[in-house]
């Protein structure tokens, strides 16, 4: 079976491929290689640039533009640190996911807590490396 394509809006075009410019840049940064990524149209709050679907725990990532986020690209303001902020709901969405539930327990907390801190600290150690 073929993977379809996905159909942009038109006119969105060159905006999805500088989003998707951005996230790549920034996968090895944040030491998000093994997820995935993708970008659409249509964010649920209207007063929202960018916003991630939550995934977790899974590995494929949809980030959500509005024309708003459209119209300042083309405007020339700098998108980058609200993809990037998107991205980085990646790695905390998962303490997140925890928090949330109903029951859960203290080490389910705890350890999701120390993965967190630990790709936190391998992010800061592999940008200090690449220096």
């Amino acid at each position: 079976m073929q993977k379809k394509k996905k159909v942009m809006p038109e006119g969105n075009t060159e905006f999805e491929a500088h989003l998707l410019g951005i996230v790549e840049k920034y996968i090895p940064i944040l030491l998000l290689q093994r997820h995935t990524f993708e970008v659409a149209l249509g964010c649920n709050d209207p007063e929202s640039l960018f916003e991630l679907v939550f995934m977790y725990p899974y590995l494929n990532n949809r980030i959500r533009y509005s024309d708003k986020a459209v119209e300042d690209w083309k405007g020339g303001r700098d998108l980058v640190p609200y993809v990037v902020h998107e991205m980085c709901h990646v790695i905390t969405d998962p303490l997140y996911a925890k928090a949330i539930q109903r029951y859960v327990s203290v080490k389910e907390v705890s350890d999701t807590r120390e993965t967190l801190t630990d790709n936190i600290c391998n992010i800061v150690l592999n940008k200090e490396l690449t220096q």
